[in-house]
């Protein structure tokens, strides 16, 4: 799946994403990119830890939601996880300030596919970058109007499972690096959540 930036006038450009980190089905091993620096690796070596004793999704996506404010500086990382329609997104897990409590997020929204930036992300399945929130009209204020967004598709074999989601109040702030690290950690997740979804089947 092609990976875009969405440029503040709305066009959006290809991302080289790199070699994907993957967790097989047996194992759970990183594949990280050599681009990636030791700050990241480490991130990626301590996100693996965590997700090998999720024992449940929601466990995975604080997993992953704690990991990428600790490896990249953000102000807020947010999960949110599709239901078994596939037309709604519920947030599910949240570091910065939507975390009222350990693992409990104040006043979590649900979106419906196609809503907002985390909805468009979901619906055309690749990722957008939105350097200036105020010129896209598809921007919808959570707890606060912040003017960078990054939103990733938590997918595994072609299936969406939710959205990686993170917002800055800088302008312009999501690098290639914030892209390309966030883009490894949502692999991570999506094929856990696929283990876990899977194993839930067969018990």
């Amino acid at each position: 799946m092609r990976q875009c930036h969405e440029c503040s006038d709305g066009r959006t450009v290809p991302l080289d994403s790199g070699a994907t980190a993957r967790l097989s089905s047996a194992t759970m091993t990183a594949e990280t990119p050599r681009d990636l620096d030791a700050a990241a690796e480490a991130a990626l070596a301590r996100l693996l830890a965590l997700l090998r004793k999720a024992g449940s999704a929601r466990e995975a996506a604080w997993a992953i939601s704690s990991e990428a404010i600790a490896a990249l500086g953000l102000e807020d990382c947010i999960v949110y996880l599709v239901d078994a329609s596939g037309t709604m997104l519920t947030q599910v897990a949240a570091y910065g300030p939507k975390l009222k409590a350990p693992k409990v997020i104040e006043y979590p929204i649900t979106l419906r596919v196609g809503q907002g930036v985390v909805g468009a992300c979901a619906a055309a399945r690749e990722t957008l970058r939105i350097d200036d929130t105020r010129t896209d009209p598809r921007y919808v204020v959570d707890d606060d109007q912040r003017l960078s967004e990054l939103a990733i598709p938590l997918l595994h074999q072609g299936e969406l499972l939710g959205v990686l989601d993170s917002e800055h109040s800088q302008l312009g702030f999501y690098s290639d690096r914030h892209v390309r690290v966030l883009q490894q950690m949502a692999v991570l997740l999506a094929e856990r959540l696929a283990q876990l979804r899977q194993g839930d089947a067969i018990g």
